[in-house]
């Protein structure tokens, strides 16, 4: 008599798959476990495999030389490659000559680099911020000392002209000065 194994395991295997099918609930279970690990091993792998395809082919697309062609597709200048065309790009954007705007121009009277106009304006936007802030500062300062200059000096006016010995007039007093006209005042009409 002989084991037929392949027989064997085909039988447990459909047994088992059975048992599997007919329980609805472990059928559910079993093929979200299964839908949730192959999703799994799909972002692991497949995202990290087409990340880096993308990457390389951008890389050599930038890469890649190329020759200019003028209308009718003949090659013009040197072969070059769309990095090598940015680099150039980029450097003469700020070496480009603008005027007082900002505006290209070619002319080089009274004209700047991009890069000398981009810096000036920094710093005058800087300037102005800062110098409006101290002259901000300044008036405050200007108007609180002419507040205090004024209240004093209407204080003693008021004391010269009216002979009321107020609380004001008493802290003037310890201040140093007078509520009192010196010579007294004589009454009106009287020489």
């Amino acid at each position: 008599m002989q084991i037929d194994q392949a027989a064997i395991e085909k039988a447990i295997v459909e047994d088992a798959v059975h048992k599997l099918t007919g329980d609805d609930d472990l059928y559910s279970r079993i093929k979200a476990g299964i839908d949730l690990r192959i999703a799994k091993l799909f972002d692991e792998r497949v995202t990290a495999l087409v990340t880096d395809t993308v990457e390389k082919i951008v890389k050599e697309g930038f890469e890649r030389t190329y020759n200019k062609t003028d209308g009718f597709g003949r090659a013009v200048g040197q072969p070059t490659s769309i990095s090598k065309e940015l680099e150039t790009l980029v450097s003469t954007y700020w070496t480009a000559r603008v005027d007082r705007n900002g505006k290209p121009t070619d002319s080089s009277y009274s004209s700047l680099s991009r890069a000398e106009w981009m810096m000036a304006q920094i710093c005058a936007d800087d300037f102005t911020k800062e110098m409006k802030q101290h002259v901000v500062n300044v008036g405050g300062a200007l108007k609180d000392h002419f507040r205090g200059v004024l209240n004093e000096r209407i204080s003693l006016m008021l004391s010269e002209v009216f002979k009321v010995n107020s609380a004001g007039d008493q802290a003037l007093k310890n201040r140093g000065g007078s509520a009192c006209i010196a010579p007294p005042a004589k009454p009106i009409g009287t020489a």
